[in-house]
């Protein structure tokens, strides 16, 4: 059977047309758990990984890596429940950065299907953050604020250009893997970046990940939206030869 997936263009059409064409009608978040790092601040209160996904958005709250300024830092977050749709899977991030003069400079994101148990000990610290990881390759990453985001041939993201000192960034992947048991942040250093970074303002290099958050969609449209795809175009199909028609009276 023929698979038929309608382009950007089909699909504003029929927006402008009325049809209620919703493909992340099923967008869902994913919830998130074991957070695990490979080190996590403790001086100031403490910043440990798990603050990243415990839903508080303060200032002073998140994941921080100070005196481990100027290495690679990596964060694991186990999905509660397997994640991943037949077709292809649209993932979207959501790193709120709300400290203040504190964002991350250099980074990328991987997702994992190995069992739970190998991986992810809830360690802040020296945690066990190894597994087959598939880097994903950003589809779109943008900054709240204002920050150029680029994405480089390694598939991770650098940020440079006009930094705010707080900021929200937003990255898009699609994959097609399912039975996703996991996902990876790795805080980057980089020679652009304050004391070779991660961090891209914090003159030590330091940062300060408020909230990470995922959501998930199919990557294409349900076969319902395929169907009242189809009937648009036919729509479209007739009333551009109806106009045909009556330019040639």
């Amino acid at each position: 059977m023929i698979k038929f997936t309608p382009s950007f263009a089909a699909c504003a059409a029929l927006i402008l047309l009325g049809v209620g064409v919703s493909p992340l009608a099923h967008a869902a978040p994913v919830a998130l758990q074991d957070a695990t790092a490979t080190f996590s601040q403790t001086t100031f209160g403490g910043f440990p990984v798990s603050a990243a996904i415990d839903g508080i958005l303060g200032g002073s709250n998140g994941w921080a890596i100070d005196p481990m300024e100027g290495t690679n830092q990596t964060a694991v977050f186990q999905t509660v429940s397997n994640v991943g749709f037949a077709g292809g899977t649209m993932l979207t991030f959501t790193m709120d950065q709300l400290f203040g003069s504190s964002t991350i400079g250099h980074f990328n994101l991987a997702v994992t299907t190995d069992t739970r148990s190998t991986y992810a000990d809830g360690l802040a610290a020296g945690g066990n953050v190894t597994a087959n990881w598939t880097i994903l390759s950003p589809l779109s990453a943008t900054s709240s604020n204002g920050a150029t985001m680029t994405t480089l041939g390694d598939k991770s993201i650098l940020v440079s250009g006009a930094l705010p000192s707080t900021d929200i960034y937003t990255v898009a992947a699609d994959t097609t893997l399912t039975g996703i048991t996991g996902i990876r942040l790795v805080a980057l250093t980089a020679p652009s970046l304050p004391s070779n970074g991660p961090g891209a303002l914090s003159t030590n290099g330091n940062f300060v990940l408020t909230e990470f958050q995922v959501d998930a969609v199919p990557a294409v449209p349900e076969p319902e939206t395929y169907a009242m795809l189809l009937a648009g175009l036919g729509l479209i199909g007739f009333t551009a030869l109806r106009r045909k028609q009556n330019l040639a009276v």
